[in-house]
Formats: structure tokens, C-alpha cells, sequence
């Protein structure tokens, strides 16, 4: 019947329902439940809700408007004219809450099927549910039907609210389940609701058959979308998430039009990103289950690495659909071809719910997709992109491997390096690095991209910077240092790329090449300094020819031994006790991998299968970063206190040898030695040989006359008060500098972390003399 007012029924002069015999308002009563069964507001039954709409928001600002939970309650007593028989009216209360329920998923499937932001997964549950209502309301319908059968001959029709109720049963608890899941998967989208879902069956249903089964097909429905992005993402690389449900979100936008490509400037691991909310449960659980399996693997002599043992299902899964990108970026459709290859892996991955709820079946997938991506990306860099060479060039140019180079670009730069760094013409140093790099290596495409470039900050600063130090003091030291002095150019020079070339990009990110970089100015600035030492002794070869010199050039010579003796262990401790024997160890290993793959390729058998080399590309840059962390660590970079003390020990030198430089010149020693040169070159190719005796003792005479002055002009200057302190300060700043640098090294001693810095000590100290002349001062 239609719904009318109270005062309707009163103008018509009909009775109250509770005025009416119990056979009667059971008709009515009927008659009304079924149709709030579906979803219809009666005269007697009415909805009851306290706001019309409901507003809410999900992780990506989609708003849903959802209508607010409706109730079915029985209408006031003004409107009933009392009280109605009990006994329907405890019927009528257990039947009531499947009309609430029915209202209520009805709701959020309609507005799901309506509304594309609430995402594919969503929808196809909204889609299971709605098949599941339609079921539903057939059965509510053939209930209606034998409500309207005619009378019986015992007077009563035939259906009753008692066989209502018992019909109703199985409904009552299925709409109840369905309540629930609508309320747990409610503005929830992707991975949130298979979570979100999951949990609900797991931790409400785990002991009822029933929901389980329901649970069970609703969960395997609605996984079928996110199971075929998986499917995608694992072995293409691709997917098409436009309303961010997937587990990984592209970055570059795009990647998004299922088109492959690489943005400039963007960093191997800025490519993608995790999205913790909609990541699967299964991935979750099976961290643990990766952990066990790799040390079991480890036990049996597996083929498992430190970095891909340790890595977690979603780790793989995010790197196999990276890999595969980077392949479709090297070399177009070669993605497409290698999975292809293997239908029935696609297959495993498309069978929805069953992988997807089963952790091993997961697990399985995901690490037979990540090694065939890691395998054929892996391949790809040691043989068709040349990694290996990449590194050699990397070791020759920025650890400065060779000293042709070196020699070959100081040539021609140091004087331009010399200036003080506004005044440095880089146009200049980048001519002379090019023509350097061209005389001493092959051409590449790393050879034609190198250029230089110049800091702004010293390399404690820079270091100061990157947080190796207590920020405000760290502040002050930067603030003072820039007040007090200007960079000179060969303080600030460094090397840096145009641009690295894809793939190699990966190995040779930027964060990488910034480790390059630090280890570049320290090596290039002690080898600077070591270069001006041996300067100094070149020039002091030449006074040693003035015998009267030696007694007053004696503690010039011995700190120049001194500071030469420092600065060669620390340049040999770096280059042959740090940077050779970890580079050989990284070659060796990449060696090995190289031939790894040149055997699996060919399905060859390989005679190292137990040898520790990367098998992966993750494996691969795994030791990279590890060869870059080791290096850097025995050079001592994280320590700021050693690289302070050192820094100030080759300010020193440098200092030391500026001034010995500009002694030098006041001596005029180089015209003397020039002039000389000069006369005996005449004098061996003259064409009067019958007088060559005589210009001999002439020559002679002359040349001792000259150096004679010579040295009574320097020894007078060295005798001086000014020459003399300035000897004195300078050892006196030095030997400092070398006590603290040495006691900073020597508590280090005990620590395993730093047993590397043993070399280091026994070579600066390998007499004891350094340590005896500090005991002895304190």
C-alpha cells in the first residue's frame, strides 16, 4: 500500500494498527516488511537517519558522497494507536536489520558503479556485490508472490511472518557480511581495500565456512584487477593505474601512457615509488619468509648474494618492473620478446586471487620475473653498454689512476690553477683537460662529456655540509673560513659529466658521482701539493752545488724531507693500500659476472657457481656502493677531524713551498744555472778544438766565480733574522699540525671499524720518530 500520514488514516476513518485483531496487522505488517526488504519506506516501518549525506576523502582527494546509514524502526505510537502483538513484533525486529543492511550496501554499490574516481577494484567489488543483490531481490520478489496467494480454505494465506523469518535466514546473514565488508572497504581504494578486505575475512570469518566461501569469491573478483597490473608491471614494466590503486606509482607522468621513457636528470631510484597503503598483504608476510629462505640458501651453498638475499618480495617486484623499463628504454620491445617467451608465468600471474592470497605462489612469481629482468638488464651492461670500461675510466680520471694524465694536464693548467678562483679562466682548464684526456685515452663518449668545474666551498666545507658534523659548529667553521680566505683554483676544481649515458646511468648515479667527486679533490689536492714539494727539491738540487750553503740550508732541507715524507706515504696510502686493492677485488668480481652470464646465456655449466660476484643487478650495485663506501671511509672522508689535520698539513706545504718558490727567484739561482748551461753548450760544440783546454779552465774559472757571489749573496740572506723565523714558524706550525694529526689517527688504533688507518701510521711513523719527538715536546 502506499505510504500515507497519520492524519490521513484518520480522516478516512480507519482504526489503529494496534485497534486491528493480530491476523490482520500481520497482513499489513507483511505486506510492508517486503517491501523495506527492498529498500521501501512503509506507513508502520520508517527510516530513521540523522543527516542526509556523508563527505569523505581518500589518500588521493577523491570525494565520495554516500548517503548516511538509513534504519528501519517501527513508526511512533501516535501513528501505531499503541502497542502491536509481541510476538510480531520480535519477528519483525530480527527481519528489520536485513532491510538496514540491504540499504545500506545498496548505497555503496550504486555509488561505486557511478563514480570512476572510487578506482577499478572498487568497482568490480561493487559489480560482485551488485550480482549478489540482484540474487537478492529475485529471492524478496518470490517472496512477495506467495504473500499474494489467494486465501487458503483454513482462512489464512500463504505466507506467514513466522515462514518469512525462516526464509529469510540465510539472507539475514549473507546481507550481514556484506553490511560489514561495505563498512570496512568504505572510501577505500587498490590495495587499501584487498587489505582492508582480507582482514575482515582472516580476522571476523575465520571459523565460518559460509562467510569464508562468500568472502572468498568477493576477494577473488575484485583481485583480478590488481592482479593483472602485476602481471604487467612484472613482465613489461608497464601499468595502467589512473586512479593510483596499484602498490608502485610511476613518477615520470608520461610512464602513465603506457609509453617508456626517461626523464633528464632523474635518479635510477627516483624512476618509481612504493605506496605503502596499497601494498598487498601477502608481500608484507613474506619479509620473514625471504629472511629464513636466504640464510637456508646461504647453509646449502645457493646462488644467493648479500643484496638480493635481503631483499623483500615488494623490493623485487618494484626493482623486476624498473628493470624491465630500463630494457624497453636501452633497446624497444626487447621486454615484449623475452615474456613472451613464457605464457604459462604470465599465466600463473593472471590467475588473480589464487597467487595473489597464496604468499609462496606470490613469492615464486615475483623472483622468477626479477631474475629473467635482472638476468637480460645485467647482460645488457657488461656486454653491449661496456660497464666494466666505464669504471676504468671512472678509476684512471677521478681517482687518477695513472699519473700521465695528472702530469700531462698540470703542464699546461697550473699556472691557470694557481689564481685565486675568480680570476681563473675555466674556458682555459677546460681546453687543457680535453687535450689531456685526448693524448692519454681512447675515444668514448664518457672521454667527450667530462669537463671540469669549480666549487664554490672547500672540501671540509663541502664535507661540513653534507652533515659529518655538528651543524652549528659546522655553520661557525664555514662562516669564519670564508671570511679569511678565497679558494684557489686548484682547491675548487672538480670533474663532472654533461651527461652520463643510459644504462650506465644506473651504476653511476648522481649520488655516486658526488662520492667520485670528494675522493677527486682530496687525491687531486695532496698530489698538487706533492708536485710543488718536489719542485722545491728540484730547486734545492741546485743549491746543494754551493757547499758553503748546506750547514745554512740544512733546516730547510730537513722540513722539506719532512713535509715530502708525509704527503708521498699519505698520496701511496691512498692510491695503493685504499683505491688498487679494492678495485682489483671489484674488477675481479665483475669479471666473474660477466663470464656468469656469457655461460647462462649459452646454458653452460659455470665452474663458479659458488664464488662470491654479483648475479643480479641489484647484486651489482651493491658492490659498487660498497667498493665507493670502503674507498672513502679509508680515505678517511667521514672523519672530519683527519681530514682537517691533513687539510692544514698540505696548507702548510703548499705555503711552505710558495715561499721557498719566492726565495728561490730572489736568488736569481735559475739565471746562474741558465748561464752556465748556456757557456758549457758553446763550449762542447765549438769547432776550435786546438783551444778547447784553455776555454775549459776559462769556463771553469769563470763558473766558480760566478757561484762563488752566488753563495755569499744567498748565505748572507739565509743568515737573516726574517729567513731564519720564517723556518722556524713553519716547522713549528707543521710538527703541530703533524702531532695532532697523529694522535687523532693513533686513537683510532683499537677500533676494528678503522684498522685500516695501521697502514697509515706505519708509514708516516715508521721509525717511531714522529712519536718520540711528540712525547718528547709534551
Amino acid at each position: 500500500p502506499e505510504a500515507r500520514t497519520h492524519n490521513d488514516v484518520l480522516s478516512q476513518g480507519w482504526p489503529f494498527l494496534a485497534a486491528l485483531s493480530v491476523d490482520v496487522q500481520e497482513r499489513v505488517l507483511l505486506d510492508e516488511v517486503i517491501g523495506a526488504m527492498m529498500g521501501q519506506e512503509g506507513h508502520f516501518l520508517r527510516f530513521q537517519q540523522e543527516e542526509e549525506v556523508e563527505v569523505e576523502e581518500s589518500e588521493g582527494n577523491d570525494e565520495y558522497v554516500i548517503a548516511a546509514e538509513p534504519t528501519f524502526v517501527f513508526a511512533t505510537a501516535s501513528v501505531l494507536g499503541g502497542k502491536i502483538d509481541s510476538s510480531l513484533e520480535n519477528i519483525l525486529s530480527r527481519i528489520l536489520p536485513l532491510c538496514t543492511h540491504y540499504v545500506y550496501v545498496n548505497q555503496y554499490v550504486q555509488s561505486c558503479l557511478n563514480q570512476y574516481e572510487c578506482g577499478v577494484i572498487a568497482r568490480t567489488l561493487s559489480e560482485a556485490m551488485n550480482k549478489l543483490l540482484e540474487t537478492y531481490l529475485a529471492f524478496v520478489a518470490d517472496l512477495d508472490y506467495l504473500s499474494r496467494e489467494t486465501l487458503m480454505e483454513n482462512g489464512r494465506g500463504g505466507l506467514t511472518m513466522s515462514m518469512l523469518h525462516v526464509h529469510a535466514q540465510p539472507s539475514i546473514r549473507t546481507m550481514a557480511i556484506m553490511a560489514q565488508v561495505t563498512s570496512a572497504v568504505q572510501g577505500k581504494k587498490g590495495g587499501e581495500l584487498l587489505n582492508s578486505l582480507y582482514n575482515l575475512m582472516s580476522l571476523n570469518y575465520s571459523g565460518d565456512e559460509n562467510a569464508n566461501e562468500l568472502l572468498q569469491h568477493l576477494l577473488a573478483k575484485c583481485a583480478t584487477p590488481y592482479a593483472n597490473m602485476l602481471c604487467s608491471w612484472l613482465m613489461q614494466g608497464k601499468v595502467h593505474d589512473p586512479h593510483g590503486e596499484f602498490m608502485i606509482e610511476v613518477i615520470d607522468k608520461t610512464f602513465r601512457e603506457n609509453h617508456v621513457t626517461i626523464k633528464q636528470g632523474m635518479e635510477w631510484a627516483d624512476w618509481c615509488r612504493e605506496k605503502e597503503d596499497h601494498v598487498l598483504w601477502s608481500l608484507h608476510d613474506l619479509n620473514d619468509m625471504n629472511i629464513s629462505m636466504s640464510l637456508a640458501a646461504g647453509e646449502l651453498g645457493v646462488d644467493r648474494s648479500r643484496a638480493t638475499s635481503h631483499m623483500s618480495a615488494l623490493h623485487k617486484a618494484h626493482a623486476t618492473g624498473k628493470f624491465w623499463r630500463a630494457i624497453h628504454c636501452c633497446r624497444e620491445g626487447a621486454a615484449v620478446s623475452v615474456q613472451l617467451q613464457d605464457e604459462g608465468k604470465k599465466a600463473s600471474l593472471k590467475e588473480g586471487s589464487n597467487v595473489l592470497l597464496n604468499p609462496l605462489k606470490l613469492s615464486r612469481c615475483i623472483d622468477r620475473a626479477y631474475h629473467e629482468a635482472s638476468d637480460t638488464l645485467l647482460r645488457m651492461l657488461l656486454d653491449e653498454y661496456g660497464l666494466l670500461s666505464s669504471l676504468r675510466f671512472m678509476k684512471k680520471y677521478f681517482l687518477l689512476d695513472q699519473g700521465d694524465f695528472f702530469v700531462d694536464f698540470l703542464d699546461g693548467a697550473e699556472d691557470e690553477l694557481h689564481k685565486e678562483l675568480p680570476n681563473v679562466l675555466q674556458g682555459r682548464v677546460q681546453n687543457w683537460l680535453s687535450t689531456s684526456i685526448a693524448r692519454t685515452s681512447e675515444s668514448s663518449y664518457l672521454a667527450t662529456a667530462l669537463r671540469c668545474t669549480f666549487q664554490n666551498k672547500s672540501l671540509r666545507e663541502t664535507l661540513d655540509d653534507l652533515g659529518r658534523r655538528n651543524p652549528r659548529k659546522s655553520a661557525h667553521k664555514k662562516s669564519s673560513t670564508h671570511r679569511q680566505k678565497v679558494l684557489a683554483g686548484f682547491e675548487a676544481i672538480a670533474f663532472e659529466f654533461k651527461s652520463v649515458p643510459f644504462p650506465t646511468s644506473i651504476v653511476l648515479s648522481h649520488s655516486q658521482l658526488r662520492i667520485y667527486q670528494l675522493i677527486f679533490r682530496l687525491i687531486f689536492f695532496a698530489k698538487y701539493v706533492e708536485r710543488q714539494l718536489v719542485g722545491m727539491w728540484l730547486d734545492h738540487q741546485l743549491l746543494k752545488v754551493m757547499t758553503s750553503l748546506r750547514s745554512a740550508c740544512s733546516p730547510t732541507f730537513s722540513l722539506r724531507r719532512r713535509m715530502l715524507h708525509f704527503i708521498q706515504n699519505f698520496v701511496y696510502y691512498m692510491k695503493f693500500d685504499v683505491i688498487e686493492p679494492n678495485w682489483r677485488e671489484l674488477e675481479n668480481k665483475l669479471n666473474a659476472t660477466k663470464e656468469y652470464c656469457s655461460n647462462k646465456s649459452t646454458k653452460e655449466g659455470n665452474n663458479n657457481a659458488n664464488g662470491q660476484f654479483p648475479r643480479t643487478v641489484d647484486d651489482l650495485l651493491h658492490e659498487h656502493n660498497q667498493f665507493l663506501l670502503r674507498i672513502s671511509n679509508q680515505c678517511l672522508l667521514p672523519n672530519y677531524d683527519l681530514i682537517e689535520r691533513a687539510s692544514k698539513i698540505m696548507t702548510t706545504c703548499l705555503l711552505f713551498s710558495t715561499q721557498i718558490k719566492r726565495f728561490m727567484e730572489t736568488t736569481k739561482v735559475h739565471e746562474l744555472h741558465e748561464k752556465t748551461r748556456l757557456e758549457r753548450s758553446k763550449l762542447r760544440y765549438s769547432g776550435k778544438k786546438s783551444k778547447n783546454g784553455d776555454q775549459e779552465l776559462e769556463f771553469r774559472a769563470n763558473r766558480e766565480e760566478r757561484t762563488g757571489r752566488c753563495s755569499d749573496r744567498i748565505l748572507g740572506e739565509l743568515c737573516t733574522e726574517t729567513y731564519r723565523h720564517m723556518i722556524t714558524r713553519f716547522d713549528e706550525v707543521f710538527s703541530a699540525h703533524l702531532a695532532e694529526f697523529m694522535k687523532n689517527l693513533n686513537s683510532d688504533f683499537g677500533q676494528k671499524s678503522n684498522a685500516h688507518l695501521t697502514n697509515l701510521s706505519m708509514q708516516l711513523d715508521y721509525n717511531g720518530f714522529v712519536s718520540s719527538s711528540i712525547y718528547a715536546k709534551e
